[in-house]
């Protein structure tokens, strides 16, 4: 399908408005306040990054420092990676969600490692095609079988979790030598190889989605499936290609990680998927899809990470640390979605949900003694 088949809002994504000619009236304080209101949106999780960087740096000495910044960056490599994979699933819209992302990596990961009787080249295929498998099953049940996402994708998460203890028989197995790719924990130009490996599915995954065909479809696809039809778009390859998508990021997570730790535990991945979820919403990409990019959900999972990290530092409960966390994606969220800026009345919206935390936060720390 050619980019002129796509509606104009969707080609035009990424074009910029022209600037008005010399001599225009100045706009107005309502024009000039809508306008920085869609440059705030547009921004997505932009603002929120910073400002993490800038209270860490505030509050700790320790924290915007070279080495702290790339070991938050390796750290969020995997998870970087899964909500790669679920950015595709989301942005398709169709109710896409993939819930199976983190017993897919212990699933990949086992996998692999019983591969490694035939050495570092049977680790690799064995992960990836483990991945690439539950992404299959994913695909053709929500693609063929027509099995709502959610309830597809919470099946083959127990299946895939399942089969990771079945095949370890509930126990790591360790590597070692070259089956624990060495080369995954190594540098290159003082680069860690995770970071580069995060990096490059980020731009492959950016490009993709904003410079191609295929991702065009997917954004309309995201915006209205009905649309997406009579367009001639063949929407159950495109919702099977972005389950294979996912899966494949499950795939090179598990060996990042199997490589961090020389070994493959089926316990791994517990809870990812929420993390990876969040990180996407976080960045700009609603659950309803068709809106949203890679980029910004690098942005999201870099927001979680480093305020994990500076939670860390300042030795907050970790406890504490969850509901923090969660406080703050509901917060960002709620200042990124579609048209949150665009009146009062949403913003009023928000003082119930306001109060109700606040007051659930003095009943816990102050009445408990939490």
């Amino acid at each position: 399908m050619s980019r002129a088949q796509v509606p104009s809002a969707v080609a035009s994504v990424d074009e910029e408005a022209p600037a008005p000619p010399p001599g225009a009236p100045r706009p107005s304080a309502g024009e000039s306040l809508a306008t920085a209101r869609k440059l705030l949106r547009k921004a997505g999780a932009f603002p929120a990054l910073v400002l993490v960087l800038v209270v860490g740096a505030f509050l700790s000495p320790f924290f915007l420092t070279a080495d702290n910044m790339v070991n938050v960056v390796e750290t969020a490599a995997v998870i970087g990676l899964l909500a790669v994979g679920q950015g595709f699933v989301i942005i398709a819209g169709g109710a896409g969600i993939d819930l199976s992302v983190g017993a897919a990596l212990a699933f990949a990961a086992v996998v692999g490692a019983r591969m490694a009787p035939y050495g570092p080249v049977g680790v690799v295929g064995g992960a990836i095609l483990g991945g690439l498998f539950i992404g299959l099953i994913n695909g053709l049940g929500v693609a063929i079988a027509r099995i709502q996402p959610f309830i597809m994708t919470l099946g083959t998460m127990t299946i895939a979790s399942g089969a990771a203890y079945y095949l370890s028989a509930s126990n790591q197995i360790r590597l070692s030598g070259a089956d624990a790719l060495p080369w995954l924990t190594s540098s290159v130009f003082g680069i860690p190889v995770p970071i580069l490996v995060f990096a490059a599915a980020v731009v492959l995954g950016q490009l993709l989605l904003g410079r191609t065909v295929f991702g065009r479809q997917i954004y309309v696809m995201g915006g209205n499936e009905e649309a997406a039809h009579f367009a001639g778009i063949p929407v159950a390859r495109r919702r099977m290609a972005v389950y294979l998508i996912s899966g494949l990021c499950a795939g090179v997570a598990a060996l990042l990680l199997v490589s961090r730790l020389t070994t493959a535990d089926p316990n791994y991945g517990a809870g990812y998927e929420l993390a990876c979820i969040a990180a996407v919403v976080v960045g700009g990409a609603p659950l309803t899809g068709g809106v949203g990019t890679i980029r910004g959900v690098a942005i999201g999972v870099l927001v979680i990470e480093l305020i994990s990290n500076l939670l860390d530092i300042m030795n907050v409960n970790p406890h504490v640390q969850l509901m923090v966390k969660g406080l703050i994606v509901i917060v960002v969220v709620s200042l990124n979605r579609r048209g949150a800026m665009a009146s009062g009345q949403t913003i009023r919206a928000s003082f119930p949900l306001a109060i109700a935390l606040v007051v659930g936060a003095a009943a816990l720390f102050g009445v408990f003694g939490g």
